[in-house]
């Protein structure tokens, strides 16, 4: 299936699923969630069956030991979220409703390309951009070790980003530059020299060394 929906539809439409199959009434719900401190009505439950009541953990919490009440039967947090489409988590993020559902069941979030709606294309789309810089990139930067480049590209974050951005180049070559110089990413190689249980003004004496060393490396061309 192609279709997504938010997750407060889907929780709304198992809910209702489970509540008719258990011959429970809207009322029979309501009771049982006042009993665990929600103050629903026959009104509010139909709001949840609706999707237009935000599926929040507590309430996903509750929900699923209330309907369990009523139905007699055990449901889990996953059976509430479990759908055979797609669930929009945020704007930018769809996911496979088995994959949601997995992560509450104890599974690592561990997303790959084919549990994002959309991602294989956008990946498509990168790949010329990729290979233009890859082109644009310094002669020294093609003597970086393989594993030094996966180390730095695996450990960036946020960090790398703005780094990049103040020395106005693209981040693939912020993860070329880093490996070359440190065998791993920005931050990682900040941590390292700052020690542990740094301040954030250690942090940034260090970050502000860093990328004056990385502007020297850049302007002398030659990564030494």
């Amino acid at each position: 299936m192609t279709e997504s929906r938010a997750l407060s539809e889907v929780v709304g439409q198992n809910a209702r699923a489970h509540r008719t199959k258990g011959e429970a009434t809207l009322d029979d719900v309501a009771r049982a969630a006042r009993f665990y401190g929600l103050k629903w009505n026959t009104g509010r439950v139909g709001d949840l069956e609706s999707g237009r009541i935000p599926a929040t953990l507590p309430t996903l919490f509750v929900l699923a030991e209330v309907l369990g009440d009523v139905t007699g039967e055990r449901i889990t947090i996953a059976d509430l979220v479990w759908t055979d489409g797609w669930v929009e988590i945020n704007p930018e993020l769809t996911v496979k409703g088995e994959t949601l559902a997995k992560s509450l069941q104890g599974e690592p979030v561990h997303l790959r390309a084919g549990d994002v709606h959309g991602a294989v294309d956008r990946m498509k789309e990168q790949v010329p951009k990729l290979l233009a810089e890859l082109k644009e990139l310094p002669e020294y930067l093609n003597k970086t070790e393989i594993t030094a480049l996966e180390r730095a590209e695996r450990n960036s974050g946020v960090t790398e980003e703005r780094v990049a951005k103040d020395l106005g180049i693209s981040l693939l070559r912020m993860h070329h530059e880093s490996a070359h110089l440190w065998g791993d990413s920005f931050s990682r190689e900040r941590d390292r020299r700052a020690g542990a249980n740094a301040n954030a003004q250690r942090k940034g004496q260090i970050t502000r060394r860093m990328k004056e060393e990385l502007r020297v490396s850049m302007r002398r061309g030659d990564g030494q």
